[in-house]
């Protein structure tokens, strides 16, 4: 057998210290991009749950209209606003939901420093094509 001689290392580091080195650079990366993500899905919940909040406040409003309502005809057209209103809130809320989730994804991953970010690969945009269901969504949420 060959004896490794410890005392003899590269550049001043002893031979395991720059794995050392390069593993604990690596996890506080790591820890520092889940604290990131961590922190970004707090603040998409937190404005998630305040959308809700608002859509229960509304239709609670829209409940009691209903209930004032004296005639079948404006019982309808309050029914059919808060429908209405519920499917735009819903579609506005996945959508954003949807955006502000790449977005933490983008930010986390670093994209924005290596310059990714706004140059999608072309299987990328080949997926995105073919997915029937991403272009009602966003055209909802446009109208």
């Amino acid at each position: 057998m060959t004896e490794f001689n410890r005392t003899e290392s590269m550049s001043g580091i002893a031979p395991g210290g720059a794995v050392a080195t390069g593993l604990l650079r690596e996890a506080e990366t790591w820890a520092s991009a889940q604290c990131e993500f961590v922190s970004g899905m707090r603040a998409i919940w937190t404005d998630w749950l305040r959308r809700q909040q608002e859509a229960i406040d509304a239709s609670a409003r829209s409940l009691q209209q209903m209930f004032e309502c004296r005639n079948p005809a404006d019982f309808a057209q309050t029914q059919q606003q808060w429908l209405a209103d519920t499917v735009r809130r819903g579609a506005s809320d996945f959508s954003t939901l949807a955006s502000e989730s790449m977005a933490l994804t983008w930010r986390v991953v670093g994209a924005d420093r290596l310059g990714l970010r706004g140059q999608p690969s072309a299987s990328r945009v080949t997926a995105r094509a073919k997915s029937g269901d991403e272009a009602p969504v966003h055209r909802a949420a446009a109208e």
